[in-house]
């Protein structure tokens, strides 16, 4: 079940969204006054993606959290106009930090790693554990595929993500146009763009102290703290985000996030940090 917010809830959520207005104003300014379809730097892919065929708009299954309408628009860095057509892949963590396909990984953390403890994970410990995780089992909560409208965009019924040691609150996408010889199989294509989504940072900081996210015991890591963030230009894909209300109860939120990508090119995979596994 979704969680839905309290008054008092929306009210301090309405707060926290107000402080960041400024931030989103000089983003607004900078990237008004950055040349014209500049592409948007490539980020990491992470060890969590599963290559599949999931095309659905309603990602959830179910799972506990505040609800998101995230809004992802593509703008073609060839003619500056909306890119049709695209299969958007997204993939996140659920509230407590896990990942579908990987639900069962038992790795043991470095006797030195200490869960409650903010900041970078420890040196030498690598996504997971080496060598890179392996799926183990078939579930596929908070994973789909859309394909860009007219304008561009794509939408998912989704919730807004958790966390685990070592990472911001965070959501992957990657970007793949369409085979010339075969244009309705997201497999048949190639990756144009691999990014994240991340958040505000006073909105994240409020929404984790909500269940069923506070139930997960573990130091949130900051933005400021989070490698991928800091060094592969996160600050480039925070969301813009607002409440949104139905029959008089607040449901959950609207996040819209812009990208422009080239869908000819073949970018250079993003080098991961080290980094430890979900949960």
């Amino acid at each position: 079940m979704t969680s839905r917010l309290s008054r008092r809830e929306f009210i301090k959520l309405t707060i926290a969204l107000g402080t960041t207005v400024a931030t989103l104003e000089t983003s607004a300014t900078a990237f008004a006054s950055a040349p014209p379809c500049r592409l948007t730097p490539e980020q990491e892919v992470g060890p969590y993606w599963i290559d599949g065929d999931l095309v659905r708009k309603d990602v959830r299954e179910g799972r506990p959290g505040v609800p998101l309408t995230l809004d992802i628009v593509l703008t073609d860095a060839r003619t500056c106009a909306p890119l049709v057509g695209a299969a958007v892949d997204i993939w996140q963590c659920d509230a407590t930090g896990a990942y579908s396909g990987y639900t069962k990984m038992a790795l043991p953390p470095p006797p030195d790693f200490d869960p409650k403890a903010p900041g970078r994970p420890p040196a030498g410990w690598h996504a997971g554990g080496p060598p890179t995780p392996r799926p183990t089992d078939h579930q596929t909560f908070l994973r789909g595929i859309q394909h860009t409208d007219h304008a561009g965009i794509v939408t998912f019924e989704t919730i807004v993500p958790g966390n685990y040691p070592g990472r911001t609150n965070h959501i992957h996408f990657k970007v793949r146009t369409a085979s010339a010889l075969q244009p309705q199989r997201t497999q048949a294509s190639h990756v144009s763009h691999v990014g994240q989504v991340f958040f505000p940072e006073p909105l994240m900081v409020t929404l984790m102290q909500l269940d069923p996210y506070r139930e997960h015991a573990i130091q949130r890591t900051t933005q400021s703290e989070d490698p991928v963030f800091v060094d592969q230009s996160g600050a480039t894909m925070i969301a813009s985000a607002s409440p949104f209300a139905a029959e008089g109860r607040v449901n959950g939120l609207r996040a819209r996030v812009s990208a422009v990508v080239d869908p000819d090119a073949q970018p250079k995979p993003v080098e991961p940090f080290p980094g430890p596994a979900p949960r």
